[in-house]
């Protein structure tokens, strides 16, 4: 494949992949959304309907759409080490994209959530007595642009990351045992699967 169809499929489909992605999560945290608070499985489909989405529109890029992704297929043997460097910044491109659009879609949700005076007393600490000069933590609000353990330690934080990733690495490794599941399509279905799954079961 060309590096044109490299740096336009990963850079589109990621961007698809993080509006959507970040779009649940934004869904499901503003207070003023329709799906506030809708909950964890919500949030597990939303990002497994994105990857979905995001590696229909770039498979003509291989759909990697994740630097982990990449490198495994480089250790396999199926992607070129010297397309590895294009991969990754068409992906880290089409991540920022993906969150501006994100951010723009729900710009006045996030203004709503971020003066909302329960939000402000909340952040504040300030039960009833609310300082509207003082900007709100950033709290939930972080978590629609980047992931945070629910308990903090870094070692266990680490290896929950690391089991999570060989799954799903070794996942779309193996459908390559399986001839003709990239030719059908099939293979993007079960890889947006793998992920929803991952979500439900390892994301708590």
């Amino acid at each position: 494949m060309s590096s044109s169809d490299i740096f336009t499929g990963e850079t589109i489909g990621t961007a698809v992949l993080v509006l959507l992605g970040g779009g649940v999560c934004a869904a499901v945290t503003l207070k003023r959304s329709k799906a506030f608070e809708a909950g964890w499985v919500a949030v597990a489909f939303g990002w497994g309907f994105a990857v979905l989405t995001g590696a229909y529109i770039a498979q003509r890029s291989g759909a990697h759409l994740n630097p982990a992704v990449t490198v495994g297929l480089a250790i396999e043997g199926t992607t070129k080490w010297s397309d590895v460097p294009l991969y990754f910044g068409s992906q880290i491109l089409g991540a920022l994209i993906g969150a501006v659009l994100m951010w723009i879609t729900y710009y006045g949700l996030f203004k709503a959530h971020l003066t909302d005076p329960e939000v402000l007393a909340e952040h504040n600490g300030q039960e009833g007595m609310v300082d509207k000069k003082v900007a709100p933590k950033a709290g939930p609000v972080l978590g629609i642009f980047s992931t945070g353990p629910e308990v903090r330690n870094a070692v266990q934080n680490l290896a929950t990351e690391i089991i999570a990733t060989t799954v799903l690495v070794l996942a779309i490794l193996t459908q390559g045992l399986t001839k003709g599941l990239g030719v059908s399509g099939t293979g993007v279905l079960i890889t947006a699967l793998v992920v929803t799954s991952i979500g439900l079961s390892l994301g708590g």
